[in-house]
């Protein structure tokens, strides 16, 4: 038995056979509803559908997914398993700039403390979305293999959630701007033919557009570049590899990666449901630990500006 569980929800980008292996206990499943009206907790196991099928369906922009946060009713009840056995809980959750997930989480905290008083639940807004949040947790989880407390880790986790990156390219930012997570104005080049929009997290929990590549081999170059430049201790990590509806693409990204970089495991996974309905199709980015990002990223993009200049 594990010393203290770490929970998450499943904007975390894992499947939970995934999320099992790297030692995340437990997620918590939030709803989407189809464009047809009808809400169903997300499918992220992917068994009524493929990943191919959801986001084909998103690609003439005509059918909309919406998303909502598991509530702290459903919350209770994952948390409480653990409580009863007796460990900790350590919660990380979706960027609070994106979603209520952490109030949520804060509330069914409050409401599990009023029946276990004695409980120890942390929760720790990762300012993170996607694969970037799962990365997060596993290193979470690495931690608490080494034999790092519960109190070492939740401070690790706060000290170092700045410290995870994103590298790669989108073809259409058309999503990411219907639900505010970019202005329309950079979404707008991002809808240019062969320009392939560049970004990385910034401080605030969301993702900054940081340059623009002219055609996707380009991209792919100066992403892999741009992740030798910011990644810290590339051999010992598992990089993750999100992809919505592109996976034959990311597959030289995937070669460009290995051969660059040589990280211990490259895992490629598709972008989850609740994630993919704010993302759409055509993402292919790769989830890393780094080093802190920089105030406004600053040295982030002066670096993208190189590489993109040669």
């Amino acid at each position: 038995m594990h010393s203290f569980a770490i929970l998450t929800d499943n904007a975390c980008g894992f499947t939970h056979e995934i999320a099992s292996k790297y030692g995340i206990d437990g997620m918590f499943v939030g709803y989407v509803t189809e464009p047809d009206g009808k809400t169903h907790k997300a499918d992220v196991d992917w068994e009524n559908t493929t990943p191919d099928e959801y986001f084909k369906s998103m690609s003439d922009k005509k059918h909309l997914y919406k998303t909502a946060a598991c509530g702290p009713d459903d919350m209770c009840v994952e948390i409480k398993k653990h409580v009863e056995a007796g460990l900790p809980v350590l919660i990380i959750t979706l960027s609070g700039a994106l979603s209520g997930t952490y109030n949520f989480a804060s509330k069914a905290r409050e409401l599990v403390l009023k029946e276990f008083p004695e409980a120890k639940i942390e929760i720790v807004d990762s300012l993170r979305y996607g694969t970037s949040l799962g990365s997060l947790c596993v290193y979470a989880a690495k931690l608490r293999e080494e034999g790092k407390t519960f109190e070492e880790t939740v401070k690790w986790v706060e000290e170092n959630r700045n410290c995870f990156h994103e590298s790669g390219p989108m073809d259409d930012l058309f999503f990411l701007a219907r639900t505010g997570r970019i202005s329309s104005a950079k979404a707008f080049f991002g809808n240019l033919v062969g320009v392939k929009p560049m970004g990385d997290f910034n401080g605030k929990g969301l993702s900054e557009v940081m340059a623009k590549a002219k055609g996707l081999r380009k991209a792919f170059e100066v992403g892999t570049e741009y992740i030798k430049r910011t990644i810290v201790n590339p051999q010992d990590q598992t990089i993750f590899v999100s992809q919505s509806l592109r996976e034959k693409e990311v597959a030289v990204y995937v070669e460009m990666i290995r051969k660059e970089i040589n990280p211990k495991e490259i895992v490629v996974i598709p972008v989850d449901q609740s994630s993919g309905a704010n993302i759409g199709p055509g993402l292919m980015c790769a989830f890393y630990y780094g080093k802190m990002i920089s105030e406004g990223l600053a040295e982030e993009k002066a670096i993208m500006t190189e590489l993109l200049a040669k």
